[in-house]
């Protein structure tokens, strides 16, 4: 009687060990695994793309669809690299006895950083590229822990302004420029910096 109850206890913690071990390989893979299926899925949604015989030029889904598929190949090394972590863990857990340490990454700001994706394209129709892309640059080196104002002012304005020239300025792209006062605003702007 007394070895079967010794023999249960030890079995679950083996159990609750491999749900742990479960658990954890889910979560580290679950946002690559999830931005490799936005990028391999959305652009059937965003695209039309007519069957032609001869096409000039790049068009205007060419950023977009060079962006999602990039989106695309980085998300599946990042889980061959979470894959190849996990084989190197569980190697070294079986060779040596090692202390586990506390884990690094931080999902809460992987989070952060997609609800601030999504804010971005949410607001760019709004209030234009110019605001959107200084407000999202802002907000990102706050997240990565800059907080210095000077560096954080420089490299927002200096992030956009960049931006600003290499899609509207070289790339020709007609980004958004918003609603309303802000319509105004982006094209008092755009004139103030040459692009206009």
């Amino acid at each position: 009687m007394s070895e079967g109850r010794i023999e249960g206890a030890a079995a679950l913690p083996r159990n609750t060990a491999q749900k742990r071990r479960g658990l954890n390989v889910a979560a580290r893979l679950a946002l690559p695994g999830g931005l490799l299926a936005l990028g391999l899925i959305l652009p059937s949604y965003m695209f039309d793309r007519p069957l032609r015989i001869r096409a000039r030029g790049l068009g205007p889904d060419a950023w977009p669809g060079l962006f999602l598929n990039a989106i695309a190949v980085i998300a599946l090394l990042w889980i061959i690299a979470e894959l190849w972590a996990l084989y190197a863990e569980g190697k070294r857990k079986r060779a040596i006895p090692v202390v586990e340490q506390a884990e690094t990454y931080d999902y809460s700001k992987a989070a952060a950083a997609i609800c601030l994706l999504l804010a971005f394209g949410w607001m760019l129709p709004i209030v234009g590229f110019p605001i959107a892309a200084t407000l999202f640059i802002l907000c990102w080196c706050l997240l990565g822990g800059i907080r210095n104002p000077v560096a954080l002012l420089l490299v927002s304005a200096l992030g956009m302004l960049t931006l600003l020239w290499v899609f509207m300025g070289l790339a020709l792209m007609p980004l958004s420029r918003g609603a309303g006062v802000f319509d105004d605003f982006s094209v008092w702007f755009l004139r103030l910096v040459r692009i206009y």
